[in-house]
């Protein structure tokens, strides 16, 4: 078994140290760009994202957004009914399936995507987009080591809210 000298655990450190600066870095600036849009429309990232999705593929059902999201189909729901009631999408009933919903965007949310385009939604996916494969194969095993490192939810539930949730168990 190899010994750390003190060159190699010096080493190892300032290069912790540089990934740590690095990614505290990246999650700052996301951040901050999406405090800007969210300041500038008066709305979550969330429902950008789901702009953003419904304007890529007119016409797409509440499934496919969820998938696309990485959101379970109540919490896309909820979205769309946010998205309607701010007057930016439209959902219609498709005419080969009644029971399937279909939803385009309307002016209005074309007029917000054209405002907003490139302030936050997917300049992180542009940026990765840029990158040579070699270098994004190593992002995508790294940013997946990492996260399977990190708790899902750091944040203990309110007290309330445990109360209510061992009245189901």
């Amino acid at each position: 078994m190899a010994r750390k000298t003190p060159a190699r655990s010096h080493a190892r450190a300032a290069l912790e140290n540089r990934a740590l600066l690095a990614a505290r870095a990246l999650v700052d600036r996301m951040r901050t760009l999406y405090r800007e849009l969210e300041q500038l429309t008066g709305a979550p990232i969330t429902l950008h994202r789901a702009l953003v999705s419904i304007a890529n593929d007119p016409g797409l059902p509440a499934s496919r957004l969820a998938a696309q999201l990485g959101m379970q189909r109540p919490a896309v729901s909820q979205l769309l009914r946010s998205l309607a009631q701010r007057g930016w999408i439209e959902r219609h009933r498709s005419d080969r399936d009644q029971r399937a919903v279909q939803i385009t965007l309307t002016a209005e949310g074309r007029q917000i995507l054209q405002a907003t385009s490139g302030r936050a939604v997917f300049t992180l996916q542009r940026a990765v987009c840029s990158l040579p494969p070699e270098q994004l194969e190593q992002l995508a095993g790294s940013v997946e080591m990492l996260l399977a490192q990190l708790p899902e939810h750091s944040v203990p539930a309110a007290p309330a809210a445990r109360r209510r949730s061992a009245g189901r168990e």
